[in-house]
């Protein structure tokens, strides 16, 4: 049986989540010679020629892609308008940790670049949590559920489990050559967004004298305080999903105007509380769950990684 190897997409945004991810696809749409997948998590590599499950099904939400793309056809569909961008390609953090997904962009896109952003883990997994608590789908109220190992934290790959970039990475390393990938670090994007975006557009070889707009925070996480407006400028609002239902592209207007986005999110943020983690909490998670890893990765990717022990 041959198989079909795609042209499109040419690289990857593969993780992780909570580190920056939706930040980087938003700045590289900007580019002129950048075409980005519609959806953001189109998710085909990690879940392809699996069927979707019904929500009542999965009462614990462990499978829960509402977004995603099962099927190859509908995969080479995102990519059905691209013109003569020189960099194609999409972000979906599920890449990073899914069983085999390494082994399926081998089949498919073999020599495909791929973009990978990583954040301290403690700090990562408490961003999941709070971002999990404005979407109203926290697994647990209580935050130290994650010491638990027999818990959601736990059986859920996308919260704990998701942190241990090590075992992650080290997979793709064994099947890559390094040469395929930009490895960045979280707090590398937040003190020099516009230095790290032009080394992205060297990576991917397109003009990096582009300077997108990076003064927008995106997917910002939090509790939301006030749900009467969370119902009117959230990002499930009322107006949003009526807008989109009469007129999509007005709303993938909205989305690609980066003045009406920073308008937005700045909204969005001002209604969200974002408590802070406990210090005692932090260095118990770290010595009991991430340390190990942590050190490991530092030596993989040769960068010192001693502020994430603190």
């Amino acid at each position: 049986m041959t198989i079909e190897k795609l042209k499109y997409p040419n690289f990857l945004i593969i993780g992780a989540g909570k580190s920056g991810t939706t930040s980087v696809y938003n700045y590289l749409k900007q580019h002129p010679d950048v075409f980005m997948s519609p959806v953001k998590e189109p998710d085909f590599f990690a879940l392809e020629g699996q069927a979707p499950i019904d929500p009542k099904d999965d009462p614990e939400q462990l499978y829960y892609y509402p977004w995603a793309t099962y099927k190859l056809s509908d995969y080479k569909k995102l990519f059905e308008n691209v013109k003569n961008e020189k960099a194609v390609g999409e972000a979906s953090t599920m890449y990073l940790y899914k069983q085999d997904t390494h082994l399926r962009i081998k089949k498919y896109a073999a020599d495909v670049k791929m973009i990978a952003i990583f954040r301290d883990p403690v700090k990562r997994l408490y961003s999941r949590y709070l971002h999990l608590a404005r979407e109203n789908r926290l697994p647990s109220e209580n935050f130290n559920d994650a010491f638990d190992r027999n818990s959601i934290w736990w059986r859920r790959d996308d919260l704990v489990q998701e942190g241990f970039f090590y075992s992650h990475l080290k997979k793709y390393f064994d099947t890559f050559d390094r040469s395929q990938f930009k490895i960045l670090l979280h707090e590398d994007l937040i003190n020099d967004s516009k230095g790290v975006i032009k080394s992205i557009y060297q990576f991917l070889e397109i003009d990096d004298s582009f300077k997108p707009r990076t003064d927008i925070r995106y997917n910002e996480s939090g509790f939301v305080k006030n749900k009467l407006k969370d119902m009117i400028i959230g990002q499930e609002s009322i107006i949003r999903k009526s807008v989109e239902k009469i007129s999509p592209k007005l709303v993938q207007k909205i989305r690609s105007s980066a003045s009406m986005q920073k308008i937005v999110t700045k909204a969005r943020s001002k209604n969200l509380e974002k408590p802070k983690l406990q210090a005692e909490i932090r260095k118990r998670m770290i010595n009991e769950i991430y340390k190990e890893e942590i050190l490991k990765f530092q030596d993989l990717i040769d960068r010192n990684l001693s502020k994430w022990l603190e």
